[in-house]
């Protein structure tokens, strides 16, 4: 999880009143994030996933003050009008597709916000932005811009000059030669054109989201921000751009709204209006095991920076529109929680019954261990992650498609396994300067693709046996496994001639329990 570093003198600035540490260290904990060390005049904290809005020294006093009782209720934020407008090309859509932006006037860059702003960007960038795959965010001089701007793409052959560089460089040069490019130049691999910011007299703001144009490099007399997002994910760029422009605010510069004209449609961003959810008194009780009243409940939710209003025997709650995480009532009442007190909870013993037992699944698959090791056979346990060479070439069987995973740091393990075989013929390949037999066998879990499945894949249970000896045979294996299924109880199987690439052809066999293929076994054929 991500760590924040503080100012004191600045944080409480902030707060409007001078604390001592020792009170932020008891209370802000309180508030959910994870107290991490203290120094002189700073202090470091670790901030929850949930709460990004908090990833700023300006949104964690925003939190705070309003938590300790300082600026309860919702502190409402306000976008102007303007004539600011970006257009986006279709050409992005195979890209990176979405693009969000905000003006922000009236900015006083400090050494403490300098280094806040610096460390809210990198902050959000590795974990809302996913490392720049999902968000991508820049920060330009406003004044050197020339509206309109547009977001388009460009070929590899197309030049600017990058950040802190003097000369021109190829997008291509960008990638593989300067650091940033190197870093996070995997987000753009594959792709015919790349993206780029570009504005009215053709001079260029980023090259998204890799690095941004020295043409419009924020300097110290910086006054006037133009912040721009791109994404793959519309909903993650205006939540990141909200927690932007509110820090922003919250040191009193003003935020401009910008006309984004997309394909078929004019929108505008950021979009600062609260979010409005009912919430029942009844269901927070019942939730927290408390007996609180509406007044309760309404203070409670003030002190965690929202708005709360009685509506006959309801609450209407108005949510800040930072706070991205929150999406149910369910996440209003851990605020409420939150705000009450966890310490304040008292613990009880559930007046209920239970006895803790093994899963049926895992006692039936450690009872299959228990007598293929009474067979004489070694266990083992291998990786779920492995490559396509291994699950198809390296096996002669023909290739199909698998789970894979996203930006793999190595090909020797880029997609998930969809059979046992393979990983105990590889440990046989690895193992042939050990004496034999090396007979060996594994259950464990292989994966499927599947439409149906609300995460795109499932997951089985499978075994998988191997002999390897001088001796080793059809016969041999075939009596395994049987011997396997009479101890499973099953007696009403058949078995059948089988063709399969990776076993010698008329070597092998299918078996079937009620008309379902269930497993098959073979000779290995020599090409594997």
């Amino acid at each position: 999880m991500p760590v924040i570093t503080v100012n004191k003198d600045y944080f409480c600035k902030l707060l409007g009143k001078d604390l001592p540490m020792d009170f932020i260290e008891e209370r802000l904990p309180m508030l959910g994030v994870g107290w991490e060390e203290k120094k002189k005049n700073e202090f470091s904290i670790e901030v929850f996933p949930n709460r990004p809005d908090m990833l700023s020294v300006e949104g964690l006093a925003r939190a705070f003050a309003s938590f300790i009782g300082l600026k309860p209720g919702l502190k409402e934020y306000k976008a102007l009008d303007s004539e600011y407008l970006v257009t986006i090309d279709p050409k992005v859509n195979e890209v990176r597709p979405y693009f969000v932006a905000a003006v922000v006037k009236n900015v006083e860059f400090t050494d403490d916000l300098i280094k806040s702003v610096i460390q809210l960007q990198e902050k959000l960038h590795i974990t809302h932005g996913r490392k720049r795959r999902k968000v991508a965010i820049g920060l330009h001089d406003l004044e050197k811009i020339y509206f309109p701007v547009t977001y388009t793409t460009k070929p590899a052959d197309f030049r600017f000059v990058p950040l802190e560089q003097e000369k021109e460089m190829s997008l291509k040069q960008i990638l593989e030669e300067l650091p940033k490019g190197k870093e996070y130049g995997w987000i753009l691999e594959g792709k015919k054109e790349y993206p780029i910011l570009i504005d009215n007299r053709g001079v260029v703001l980023s090259m998204p989201p890799i690095i941004n144009s020295e043409a419009t490099k924020v300097e110290e007399g910086t006054k006037n921000l133009f912040i721009d997002i791109t994404a793959t994910d519309l909903k993650a760029a205006n939540e990141v751009l909200n927690i932007l422009v509110t820090s922003f605010a919250d040191i009193g510069c003003e935020i401009y709204k910008v006309k984004l004209k997309y394909a078929n449609t004019l929108i505008t961003t950021p979009n600062l209006e609260p979010k409005s959810f009912e919430l029942d008194p009844k269901y927070v009780n019942r939730m927290l095991g408390l007996e609180l009243s509406m007044d309760d409940i309404i203070k409670l939710l003030e002190a965690m920076g929202h708005a709360a209003l009685r509506i006959n025997d309801k609450i209407e709650v108005k949510v800040p529109c930072y706070r991205c995480d929150i999406m149910h009532p369910i996440d209003l009442v851990e605020d409420i929680a939150i705000a009450y007190g966890y310490e304040k909870f008292e613990p009880i013993i559930p007046n209920i019954s239970t006895l803790g037992k093994e899963d049926e699944f895992e006692e039936f698959s450690e009872k299959l261990r228990n007598f293929l090791t009474g067979f004489g056979l070694q266990e083992v346990v291998t990786f779920i992650l492995t490559n396509k060479e291994k699950l198809f070439k390296k096996m002669n069987m023909p290739p199909v498609d698998v789970a894979e995973t996203l930006n793999p740091k190595t090909e020797e393990y880029c997609v998930v396994r969809n059979w046992l075989l393979p990983s105990l013929i590889e440990i046989l390949a690895r193992n042939k300067r050990y004496e034999y037999p090396q007979n060996l066998f594994e259950v464990g879990d292989v994966f499927h693709l599947d439409e149906k499945s609300d995460t795109g894949v499932k997951k089985e249970r499978r075994l998988a046996v191997v002999l390897c000896h001088a001796k080793a045979s059809l016969s041999e294996i075939k009596s395994v496994t049987e011997s396997i299924l009479l101890n499973l109880g099953i007696r009403d199987y058949k078995i059948e001639e089988d063709k399969c690439p990776c076993f010698i052809e008329g070597r092998s066999a299918i078996v079937k329990v009620k008309g379902e293929n269930v497993g098959r076994f073979g000779e290995v054929h020599p090409i594997v």
